[in-house]
């Protein structure tokens, strides 16, 4: 068997020592190397080739066309090779050096995305995750592109939506530190339980807070204690409207004690 695939072998020109000059300029040359390698691979079907890696050109006699003709790029070997496939570059083992610096290569990447988990409605794009991006070709994207930041590749995409990072599965590292952002949520969570008073915070329970996107607030901030972050409602909420006498007469009562 092994003698029969050298004699097979023997007739391409990438397995002796070195290629013809311009061998590689001929597309019929680089088409044959690519169906061989395919071959060899095991690859049947065109979603085949996103398994491909650089180093399978370079331990099958291809490192030079792939360096020298198609500057490293799996992504451009495949598309010299069957141009007429609508091969995604996110779905290859590295996407180019510069693609995710694109403003077309990233609302290419959340379109597709979009299609492919089915998200329709604004409560579907908070269901994302890393492991989301992760497991589909995004991940360079989120961490290098976005600093992991899932709120940052959403607004990017739909800028028209006023998105409510508390209703993401995770807030930006360190969103909560920020009073401004937590002002922002007492806003948002006064106006959906209809709190209108002060005196309505008492209301507030853990389990009103965790169904309302402020589980990490409340434990990761405030330890857990409710105490606390009525504290920080008198401290940002209200901060407005009193005077600061009233304010520090406000946090003397019992409620915020």
């Amino acid at each position: 068997m092994s003698v029969h695939l050298s004699a097979i072998e023997s007739d391409h020109e990438w397995l002796d020592s070195r290629v013809p000059n311009g061998f590689w300029h001929d597309r019929r040359n680089r088409v044959t190397y690519m169906n061989w390698l395919g071959t060899k691979l095991g690859f049947v079907r065109c979603v085949d080739w996103y398994q491909i890696r650089n180093q399978d050109f370079r331990r099958n006699r291809g490192g030079t066309v792939l360096n020298r003709f198609y500057r490293s790029s799996v992504l451009e070997a495949m598309r010299d090779t069957v141009p007429n496939y609508d091969w995604l570059p996110w779905l290859f083992s590295k996407t180019p050096r510069g693609f995710w610096d694109e403003a077309e290569n990233r609302e290419a990447y959340m379109q597709w995305l979009q299609g492919t988990l089915q998200l329709k409605t604004e409560e579907d794009w908070y269901q994302l995750t890393e492991k989301s991006f992760n497991e589909h070709g995004g991940s360079g994207l989120l961490m290098n592109y976005y600093h992991g930041s899932i709120l940052a590749a959403i607004e990017e995409y739909r800028p028209e939506i006023d998105w409510k990072p508390w209703c993401l599965r995770k807030v930006p590292n360190g969103y909560w530190s920020l009073s401004d952002n937590r002002r922002l949520y007492f806003d948002w969570l006064a106006d959906r339980l209809d709190y209108r008073l002060l005196s309505d915070w008492d209301k507030l329970t853990r389990r009103i807070v965790s169904d309302n996107g402020g589980a990490g607030l409340l434990s990761d901030f405030f330890g857990g204690s409710l105490a606390r972050l009525r504290n920080d409602v008198a401290g940002t909420y209200v901060r407005n409207i009193v005077s600061p006498a009233t304010l520090q007469d406000l946090l003397r009562t019992p409620q915020f004690t």
